[in-house]
């Protein structure tokens, strides 16, 4: 099989020995191409590259982000159910794709696992999500963020950039921040409008899951709304309030894996073709942990059988 290897050596745990023994192991099995990433938005291009040129696996080892930029590589012209298959190998901080997509959290352990799923040709073909917004328009494959998670993932990349180790640790640290530093939280900001035009007013953040879980820390899942899958179009969770018992139990019970659903502190929104949200001010939008801009209304579409995946 044709393969390119995106290797994206700035993700968090990823260094010359891993991408030594993961292009050894994937050398031995398929026909394999190695590119390495350079810049930000870089494999985007490399991806639709590699489409183009009739690549048959495109697999990304770094991050959420790496695998972020060549889906939308993949999907530059629109839904690509015949193109090029997307493999994850685990290399960044959370790796949520390719756990969610149920791989081991070791960029060895996985490259065998994937291995194995193109000799049994276990390949699925998944929904994706699109956000859209005045100034442009991004593929996510399992959440997107606006306002708070957003803005604290932007600070994480402010302190990726001027050198600083990015861990667990470091995200809870700077959502501590954000929240008390950072964030009124008695007023709400936004406000959105499900697929059939129904209203709903005054939350403080939305999250977008199209697949649970939404996110890790560590070897737990954070999952409010684990009902959220490929099959499935686009579930919202979006809290409308700020008090800290009440965001203690809404952690508490995402920990727990306990959907939101009928909880009356939040609003959600489950199985939506659409969700449109704005905001009172300019607030950060992120895809799949990749922050991207800010701005004050965003649309999420969801778009069916649009990608196949290595599961």
């Amino acid at each position: 099989m044709r393969t390119l290897l995106v290797i994206n050596h700035f993700a968090t745990t990823t260094d010359d020995a891993i991408c030594a023994t993961v292009c050894a192991s994937l050398s031995r099995t398929l026909d394999l191409t190695v590119v390495n990433t350079g810049a930000r938005n870089e494999a985007i291009q490399i991806a639709k590259a590699a489409r183009d040129q009739g690549y048959e696996l495109v697999i990304g080892l770094g991050g959420d982000g790496t695998l972020n930029e060549i889906a939308n590589g993949l999907l530059a012209d629109g839904p690509n159910p015949q193109g090029p298959i997307l493999g994850a190998i685990p290399g960044g901080n959370a790796n949520v794709f390719a756990r969610n997509m149920g791989f081991e959290n070791d960029a060895a352990k996985a490259t065998n696992q994937l291995l194995t799923a193109v000799r049994n040709e276990s390949f699925k073909t998944i929904g994706v999500g699109k956000i859209s917004t005045e100034n442009l328009s991004r593929w996510f494959l399992f959440n997107s963020g606006f306002g708070l998670d957003a803005a604290v993932l932007a600070s994480m990349e402010a302190r990726r950039e001027s050198g600083k180790h990015a861990s667990d640790a470091t995200y809870v640290m700077l959502a501590l921040r954000e929240l008390f530093a950072r964030t009124d939280r008695k007023k709400p900001e936004l406000s959105l409008v499900g697929e059939l035009g129904e209203i709903y007013s005054d939350a403080h953040f939305a999250l977008i899951i199209n697949l649970a879980p939404w996110a890790y820390l560590g070897k737990r899942a954070v999952n409010p709304m684990p009902a959220a899958g490929h099959e499935s179009a686009l579930d919202a969770y979006a809290p409308t309030t700020m008090s800290l018992p009440a965001l203690w139990s809404l952690v508490r019970g995402a920990m727990k894996g306990i959907s939101a659903l009928d909880d009356e502190r939040v609003i959600t929104l489950a199985d939506q073709k659409q969700i449109q949200i704005s905001a009172n001010r300019p607030l950060w939008i992120q895809v799949d942990g990749d922050v991207i801009s800010k701005a004050r209304e965003l649309t999420a579409v969801h778009i069916p059988n649009a990608l196949r995946v290595i599961v």
